[in-house]
């Protein structure tokens, strides 16, 4: 907002080569709490401006003053400050002195004799463009800072988020885990057991060919569950790899990846998976990222049917091809979001489960992914007797109108 009083504390740099007339327009804008820097001639008033230790805000000047004129010294002036507001005053109306002022964009002029209240309106209007670039330059400067912060903001929820998925990933691991290894445990106790009671007849060949068939089957049984596990830290690995490489693939194949890594956690639980895979389109799509938002979207509707203890708990995964663009539906049955909930649940920092150390950023990150880094759409909706959470991608990562979509 321009100040009514902008002029006052400004600093004018005054060429005039009359005296008294330099005199009185001094006197009289030093009442309007203006500082004056008073000049002669064209040349001294250039060496005011190259040496003032004062910011020079506004040029007056005559036009014709000997030694140097005032427009001479307004070009010198433009090529040091391209955009400083100039006003001149002359007796002349001689045209093609003012059609050279106004080449060189000088903001306004005032005739001789100069009437003091016109001059400090030209002023004030000659100042105000300056001030509003000013003010404008330094709200810009504001705004970058917060954008900044907001960077960084973004960059620790990212982190965050990673963590918390991480800690969740470590959990289920921990769960497809303990079978295998018990199962371990189990072969390896066996061959010890055998072997320490000697419950072959190694003296017969029956009993060396038992033998060799009871170890076989058991350390092929140590194979398997030994493969089991390298398999789940291999896409443990993967899903947290952090190079970002988009990769051309149908989005049916992320999903089945996703399940190789939550669904036995899903099955331990009751939960029934149910797959309508219908989507063909390749798209260009960043699959770590991808899965992560699935298995966001499919932790929290595994504790959401888990804590109101669903009768026959199902989770329904569709897609299908819409034109050039995929959907995703993720359904779960274990009841509908409140609609103040519905409203909230994308907001950062915002959790239904603060007594289970919820994040609340889980969501939120998870729209950040789709709708800014793949041009798509997340959003929820309840139906039947529970939640869908539906997600739209666009074929190509940059080319998708957000407009295009309507939930």
């Amino acid at each position: 907002m321009i100040e009514k009083d902008l002029l006052k504390n400004m600093t004018i740099l005054y060429a005039e080569d009359e005296a008294s007339i330099q005199n009185g327009i001094t006197e009289t804008l030093s009442l309007f709490g203006i500082h004056v820097i008073c000049a002669k001639n064209g040349q001294e008033g250039l060496s005011l401006f190259k040496t003032s230790k004062r910011k020079i805000d506004l040029i007056l000047t005559d036009i014709k003053m000997p030694k140097m004129d005032g427009l001479l010294m307004v070009q010198k002036i433009r090529e040091m400050d391209e955009f400083i507001p100039v006003v001149i005053t002359t007796a002349h109306q001689e045209t093609n002195l003012l059609m050279k002022a106004i080449d060189l964009g000088i903001s306004s002029y005032v005739l001789k004799p100069i009437d003091i209240y016109k001059l400090k309106g030209t002023l004030h209007k000659a100042i105000e463009p300056k001030i509003l670039k000013e003010e404008l330059l330094e709200q810009n400067k504001k705004l970058n800072i917060e954008v900044q912060k907001n960077k960084e903001n973004q960059k620790i929820m990212v982190t965050q988020s990673r963590f918390a998925a991480m800690g969740e990933m470590i959990n289920m691991i921990a769960h497809q885990w303990r079978q295998p290894l018990a199962s371990i445990g189990t072969a390896a106790f066996n061959l010890k057991y055998k072997i320490l009671s000697e419950a072959f007849q190694l003296n017969t060949e029956e009993g060396r060919k038992e033998q060799s068939i009871f170890f076989k089957d058991k350390l092929d049984e140590i194979e398997f569950y030994v493969q089991n596990l390298t398999t789940t830290i291999e896409d443990f690995r993967n899903f947290y790899k952090t190079d970002k490489k988009a990769l051309n693939k149908t989005i049916d194949n992320s999903i089945h990846n996703c399940l190789k890594i939550i669904q036995k956690d899903l099955e331990a639980n009751n939960i029934e998976v149910v797959l309508h895979l219908k989507s063909k389109n390749k798209i260009n799509i960043y699959e770590n990222e991808i899965m992560h938002v699935l298995v966001n979207i499919l932790k929290n509707a595994q504790e959401k049917l888990l804590e109101k203890e669903t009768h026959q708990s199902i989770l329904e995964i569709s897609t299908i091809d819409v034109k050039d663009t995929v959907q995703i539906d993720i359904y779960d049955n274990g009841g509908p979001l409140d609609e103040e909930i519905k409203d909230k649940i994308f907001e950062p920092y915002f959790s239904t489960k603060k007594e289970k150390n919820g994040t609340g950023i889980g969501l939120y990150m998870s729209k950040i992914i789709i709708e800014n880094h793949h041009q798509g759409k997340l959003f929820v909706n309840n139906i039947k007797q529970g939640v869908c959470f539906s997600i739209i991608l666009a074929n190509e990562l940059q080319a998708w109108n957000k407009t295009h979509i309507s939930t």
